[in-house]
């Protein structure tokens, strides 16, 4: 696999450092400004000038997080032993399986390599199980390998971009396991090599759309590929299918199995009688409702059942009862595992589509686990008060290491401490799956309070009967430039009390594209929040809105500042 190098020449801008525009006095503003600064190569320009990489690999990508650059097909090979980049755990072995646990305690910090440019952290697909056997161990039905295509089309209508870069250790004509972005996607373009030097491979998928590569020869090389997915298969709405629609995929499950699924289905409430959106939507709240725990269910029955009928758990024990109870009912579902979290994906007669069912860690390791964030389509299914979803996880990492920039660029920063964004809401995860994989954080607990007056929830739509909250941000500094803090402050109140310990999204809105989301802070005791957030060194520079928005708390619900 090859391709020409191309170069174009690029313009240097030079501008005043900042420039602020505001509509009237700090308290009325806007908070509207715009970014000017030296800056360095712009990858429209890339984009522009159709420049692309070894591969034949486009230099820059439009996607819906912004124009982002192409990773160095070139770049540096760590050696044998060193940290790895985004390479899978030796142990996801193409016939790798699952065994659930009744380990319900949560981890703390969890290691995460990212791939993928936008990054989907915590969402990586590494491992993808659609089978399981009396013992309850999950497996990969189809076994067989076929042809992944290099298409070298443009992504289609509906289709979101994605660069991979990952470093692979090649095993003579032997499949080896690495990522993908999610189900359904495929290769557009993609280089294999050590430096300049090309290497020979292909990819290859199972039937539970698992990737391999392979190579000619062992050898360590670095794969970077441009990736295209539809945008359906991260979420959004699952649509009216029917049984029969359904039904156009093998489902089965051992007796042991089904007869045990029957006593879950009774406690959920759920049959073939429900239209099959209503019966995802009933499983999908029963198993977010699941908590982690510090001691499992005792072993008194199968472990399904000890685990689905305890409702005890973190993202692996939800993911594993979620897929024996939906297999059950003729719902085609699949495991998704990594090393730090655990999903299922559900087929709605058209396309998988990811459901993540909560029990994310409370951070991710390492400084290279996020990059630009993917924005995702809106999650169609409630989540219970006070729950911590798995992106959450990538959240709060970005946010502690934009603490840490901080810190290093001004001294003391400034920023939210971790402890506070900590307290924005619950949050506690699950030990180290038994294959290499995911550990969880817990659903919160406790009731909602009674209605106060129905909303609609600022991200999914769905009827909210907190109060809605109001929110104000101003803009602090005149001093704004990519890579540096840009410091906010403002309030967070609903029916005139203060929201106390609140998460506070910060997003910058340009005058055309779409917002883009650059930290978080957290509400003290009076509802109150201020601190500095880096703004990305990738921020287009031009004119921007600041926009705050929560998703609020019990007592709070979801708001988004004037």
């Amino acid at each position: 696999m090859g391709g020409r190098v191309r170069s174009g020449a690029r313009a240097l801008l030079l501008a005043p450092a900042l420039a602020l525009l505001f509509a009237g006095p700090p308290a009325r503003a806007r908070n509207t400004f715009v970014l000017h600064e030296p800056i360095p190569p712009d990858p429209r320009e890339d984009i522009a000038l159709s420049l692309s990489l070894d591969g034949d690999l486009p230099a820059a990508i439009d996607t819906r997080s912004g124009t982002v650059p192409a990773p160095d097909p070139r770049r540096a090979i760590p050696p044998a032993g060193a940290k790895r980049d985004a390479v899978p755990d030796r142990s996801a072995a193409p016939d790798a399986t699952f065994q659930p646990d009744r380990d319900t305690r949560r981890p703390d910090t969890l290691p995460y390599d990212e791939p993928f440019t936008p990054s989907t952290a915590p969402f990586k697909r590494l491992n993808a199980y659609d089978a399981v056997d009396a013992a309850y161990t999950l497996s990969v039905r189809d076994k067989g390998v076929h042809i992944l295509p290099v298409a070298g089309t443009r992504p289609g209508d509906g289709e979101e971009s994605f660069y991979g870069d990952m470093v692979v250790d090649l095993a003579a004509l032997k499949p080896v396991r690495i990522p993908s972005v999610g189900p359904g996607a495929r290769i557009l373009r993609a280089r294999a090599g050590v430096g300049s030097a090309d290497v020979t491979v292909r990819f290859v998928k199972d039937g539970a759309d698992n990737w391999f590569v392979m190579g000619e020869q062992s050898s360590r090389v670095r794969v970077v590929m441009e990736i295209a997915i539809p945008r359906a298969a991260f979420g959004g709405d699952f649509g009216s299918p029917s049984w029969a629609e359904l039904g156009v995929l093998p489902v089965t499950l051992p007796p042991n199995a089904l007869r045990a699924a029957e006593q879950v289905k009774t406690q959920i409430g759920v049959s073939r009688r429900d239209p099959p959106r209503e019966a995802v939507a009933k499983l999908v709240a029963y198993f977010r409702g699941f908590a982690d725990a510090d001691e499992g269910p005792p072993p008194s029955r199968d472990i399904y059942l000890d685990l689905a009928l305890s409702k005890k758990g973190v993202c692996r024990h939800r993911s594993f009862a979620f897929f024996v109870t939906a297999m059950s009912l003729g719902i085609p579902t699949r495991v998704i595992t990594n090393e730090a979290h655990a999903w299922v994906e559900v087929f709605d007669g058209h396309a998988w589509r990811r459901i993540d069912l909560g029990g994310a860690g409370r951070t991710l390791r390492d400084a290279e686990s996020t990059n630009t964030p993917y924005q995702p389509p809106a999650d169609p299914f409630r989540w219970p008060s006070g729950s911590t979803r798995g992106s959450e996880m990538a959240d709060r990492t970005r946010q502690e290491q934009r603490e840490k920039a901080g810190d290093t660029a001004n001294g003391s920063g400034g920023l939210a401490s971790p402890s506070a964004v900590a307290s924005a809401g619950p949050t506690s995860s699950g030990g180290v799956m038994s294959s290499g994989g995911p550990n969880a954080s817990p659903e919160g607990r406790g009731d909602r309070p009674s209605p106060r007056g129905p909303q609609r929830d600022a991200d999914d739509g769905q009827a909210d009967d907190r109060p809605r909250a109001k929110l104000t941000v101003v803009l602090v500094d005149g001093q704004v430039r990519r890579g540096m803090p840009l410091h906010v402050k403002g309030e967070v109140t609903a029916e005139r009390e203060p929201c106390a310990h609140v998460m506070v999204d910060i997003a910058l809105r340009p005058g055309r594209g779409s917002e883009v989301s650059v930290g978080a802070l957290a509400t003290d005791d009076k509802g109150a929040y201020e601190g500095s957030i880096v703004l990305p060194s990738s921020m287009t520079l031009g004119a921007y809105e600041i926009v705050a928005r929560t998703r609020g708390d019990t007592r709070c619900g979801a708001g988004v500042s004037p």
